[in-house]
């Protein structure tokens, strides 16, 4: 598990459409898990926060195409309920547990 997989996972969700639709696709945490593992992505959820704040730190550039379609739409995170872990669309420098 690292930090570096966590940042390779936001690179390749953010660029191959493909996969982004596959695990976007998935019905269930458990799916989206095996996605993930399949693919040779492992992180935990702490490595995931601090990947997203490396990444935001490290980007002083404005977003590029693919990642501008990422974050669109927005989130929303309710109180008391806690989102979905690995995240379904990444959100831009967000960190999220």
């Amino acid at each position: 598990m690292s930090i570096e997989s966590a940042k390779a996972f936001y690179d390749r969700i953010v660029t191959d459409e493909a996969f982004k639709t596959q695990y976007q696709s998935a019905v269930s945490d458990d799916e989206r898990r095996e996605i993930v593992l399949a693919a040779g992505y492992n992180f935990t959820p702490e490595e995931w926060e601090a990947a997203m704040t490396q990444i935001s730190e490290s980007s002083d550039e404005e977003l590029s195409d693919a990642e501008l379609t990422a974050v669109s739409g927005g989130s929303s995170l309710l109180p008391g309920k806690p989102p979905k872990w690995p995240i379904v669309y990444p959100l831009y420098g967000a960190p999220i547990s």
